[in-house]
């Protein structure tokens, strides 16, 4: 049985709204409760991580054949992704400072490669690459001051969760009003 590629566009654009949405409350938590302990912060931060991971692996094996270089960056990068959300939820009180890298490495790989996709890719290139300069600029915060205080980060990671759901929704909306036109254009 062949599944309708509009359907399969519309379910992506859930995928995306709900991972957007999953980051963006991620980050009004962390900007509302910057006092949270590092648990709390290391499983936000991780469940976070891990979905954008799983996305970024769904979407290399999603995307057309013909964007191979683009697609394999996306899926190291989800790889990645899901292997540091397993490592902080696993185990999220160990140390600050391995969060502060595992984080702040993450963003800078993910801002590095949006930009390159963004640059490839005419699509929204604005908007993407004003998410990914600010993945590698609050990366590189947590990397250069690794003495911030779990308020600091609890902040930087918040704006960087909201930045991205924001983008992430702001697509899967794109994308469902796109399939609705093309389903039902306008008489």
């Amino acid at each position: 049985m062949e599944e309708n590629p509009l359907k399969a566009v519309q379910s992506s654009g859930w995928l995306l709204m709900a991972t957007g949405a999953v980051s963006m409350v991620a980050g009004i938590l962390a900007l509302v409760y910057p006092d949270i302990t590092l648990l709390a912060l290391a499983l936000i931060a991780g469940i976070n991580v891990f979905l954008f991971g799983i996305l970024g692996v769904v979407n290399a094996v999603s995307a057309d054949q013909d964007d191979a270089g683009p697609r394999a960056l996306v899926a190291i990068l989800g790889g990645l992704g899901v292997l540091a959300g397993l490592i902080m939820m696993r185990r999220p009180g160990e140390t600050l400072l391995v969060l502060l890298l595992a984080v702040g490495l993450w963003l800078i790989m993910s801002g590095v490669i949006s930009g390159i996709i963004a640059l490839t890719e005419p699509e929204d290139r604005g908007a993407r690459l004003l998410a990914a300069l600010v993945d590698i600029v609050l990366g590189g915060l947590l990397l250069a001051l690794p003495e911030l205080s779990l308020a600091t980060v609890a902040i930087l990671c918040g704006v960087s969760f909201l930045v991205r759901g924001a983008f992430a929704l702001y697509v899967g909306l794109k994308l469902r009003k796109g399939t609705a036109a093309v389903v039902a254009p306008a008489s």
